[in-house]
């Protein structure tokens, strides 16, 4: 290939300004030979400089058809698909989309099925990359058809296989969301290379790489997870490391298998090998070369969260830090080059981050984080409501959380209260499904009001969380919902009786007996003993601070007899 390269200076006088000389068919194909290098051992030329080439091929083959020189009509529609697969993997997809179509309407050519195929195919992939998912879908169809009706010894290697059109179908079906087709597409394809002499398997290794890396990506979102380890076992056999070596494109491929390996191997509870899949998935994210075609290290923060969740399940928590703290780090410094881009992904390192510091005592750092955290939301829902308004109401309760338990009531209220506003909306716009989640925010809430000694709001709260609970528990499976509802019927008897307390020590029994009938209420409700203690030992409390008042009250707002349940105290 560099001898090759080395001719172009020498091609180019003897072919002329427009290729008319002696050598102008030997200089288009030097030009198209190293725009679109098929050695193995060969590392190819920048991109930008391989598309340089083949539009120059394709300037002088448009020269020479107008000199109707005899096979020019084939030689440029070759030159136009060649150069569209260059134009695809540099981002041009509009370009790239009108060089293949150009290929397929040159007049005079004779088309070979193995072009007009990879034309397809190219049209195809650009499509999706424009978002014509419906367009790029029939494209790809067709592809697959057209290299379906290819004789084996009429393939054109350099122009594409059978296989590349099935999993240029798949990927097209996953970006249209279609992923269980997709996946079976893969399947299709996985096994056709596996049928494959050794010698075409070796040289589509590349290929065969994507398809299986592809495959346990489609089957870990399907929930297919075994199936998906077996896939990316296959997958790390496969590439080795003499693949890498040979075509560094695959590192990329390899460290975003490692990935999904990782957290499929975690939901198989296989944690142990989870860990060290993840562990390899940063080496390789760190080893990666520059130059490679993932912006600012987006990768390795994907490998270093998944590496910090498998070690937050292994309870190696020193070790989950310091990577959680390297996490933020990166975040971080993409989040300064890129922010509307990164600025989401460091608020989610930034909560993992104050979960550590809860759990080493420092309440604190928490909240700073996470008030860092909150504010990163705010800006991307600025940009972004649809996207980033569930976040945000999730982190304002995570704060809520945290304020209350460092004493900042007052803010722990306001944070779960905006908190519950976001989810309430949300859930208004979306149906039913996300009352459950309701549920939770009213007794953050409602915790929060109660040690801000607010009890008859935290009442409140803890009420409506318990009808939202009962709700969803007689609609379907009541298992989901059954620690709540206790949870938020254990918090309403404590804050009932708090209610009851403060109301008496203001003189205000009537208010003090609405309470303690609320309460009484709940004991009929809710079989849990914590809340039949603090049932019986407020009653027996009220009445021994004010028998005069409470009792008579009592009767009045129930027209009931004081309860013969309760007992002195002492």
């Amino acid at each position: 290939m560099g001898a090759v390269r080395m001719l172009l200076p020498v091609l180019r006088p003897v072919a002329g300004r427009d290729g008319n000389g002696p050598g102008g068919r030997l200089l288009v194909s030097a030009l198209l030979r190293c725009s679109s290098p098929h050695w193995v051992f060969v590392r190819p030329q920048p991109l930008e400089r391989r598309i340089a080439w083949g539009a120059e091929a394709v300037a002088l083959c448009r020269a020479t058809m107008r000199r109707e020189r005899p096979g020019a009509p084939d030689v440029l529609a070759r030159s136009l698909v060649l150069q569209s697969q260059l134009l695809l993997h540099a981002g041009r997809y509009e370009e790239a989309c009108a060089a293949a179509q150009e290929s397929l309407n040159v007049p005079d050519a004779r088309p070979s099925p193995s072009r007009t195929a990879y034309c397809h195919l190219v049209r195809a992939l650009a499509l999706a990359g424009l978002d014509r998912a419906d367009e790029a879908l029939v494209t790809a169809r067709l592809s697959v058809a057209v290299y379906g009706s290819v004789l084996p010894g009429q393939a054109d290697r350099s122009l594409g296989s059978a296989a590349a059109a099935l999993r240029a179908h798949a990927w097209v079906l996953d970006r249209a969301g279609r992923t269980a087709e997709s996946v079976d597409v893969y399947l299709q394809c996985a096994e056709l290379l596996r049928e494959l002499p050794l010698r075409q398997q070796f040289r589509l290794a590349v290929l065969h790489t994507r398809v299986l890396g592809e495959l346990a990506h489609g089957l870990r979102a399907l929930g297919r997870f075994t199936e998906a380890v077996e896939a990316g076992d296959d997958a790390r056999e496969l590439v080795g490391d003499l693949v890498p070596r040979l075509y560094p494109e695959t590192q990329v491929m390899r460290a975003q298998l490692l990935i999904d390996l990782a957290w499929c191997l975690g939901a198989t509870e296989d944690l142990s090998r989870a860990r060290a899949t993840a562990e390899e998935a940063v080496t390789r994210c760190r080893d990666l070369p520059a130059g490679t075609e993932v912006p600012d290290q987006t990768l390795l923060a994907v490998a270093l969260d998944c590496l910090a969740h498998h070690l937050e399940l292994l309870d190696a928590h020193t070790d989950e830090r310091a990577v959680r703290e390297e996490l933020v780090t990166l975040a971080e410094r993409l989040a300064d080059a890129e922010p509307e881009t990164h600025g989401p992904r460091l608020a989610v390192a930034l909560d993992a981050l104050a979960r550590c510091h809860t759990r080493d005592g420092e309440g604190s750092g928490a909240v700073t984080v996470t008030r860092r955290s909150v504010e990163l939301y705010r800006h991307a829902v600025g940009r972004d409501p649809g996207s980033y308004e569930p976040e945000l109401a999730r982190t304002l309760a995570n704060l809520s959380v945290r304020l209350r338990l460092e004493g900042e009531f007052e803010g722990a209220v306001a944070a779960g209260g905006e908190a519950l506003e976001i989810t309430r909306r949300l859930v208004g716009a979306e149906g039913e499904g996300g009352r459950s989640q309701v549920a939770d925010r009213l007794r953050i809430l409602g915790r929060a009001r109660y040690r801000a000694e607010d009890d008859e709001e935290a009442a409140a709260c803890f009420e409506e969380a318990e009808t939202l609970l009962r709700q969803l528990m007689e609609a379907g499976d009541p298992e989901p919902h059954a620690a709540g509802l206790a949870a938020a019927q254990s918090a309403l008897g404590r804050a009932l009786g708090a209610a009851a307390d403060v109301h008496l020590d203001a003189g205000r029994p009537d208010a003090a007996a609405a309470a303690l009938r609320r309460l009484k209420e709940l004991t009929a409700r809710a079989p849990l003993t914590d809340v039949h203690a603090a049932c019986v030992s407020t009653f027996a409390r009220a009445r021994d601070r004010d028998s005069e008042g409470i009792v008579p009250a009592w009767q009045r707002t129930t027209g009931e007899p004081w309860p013969t349940f309760v007992y002195r105290l002492g």
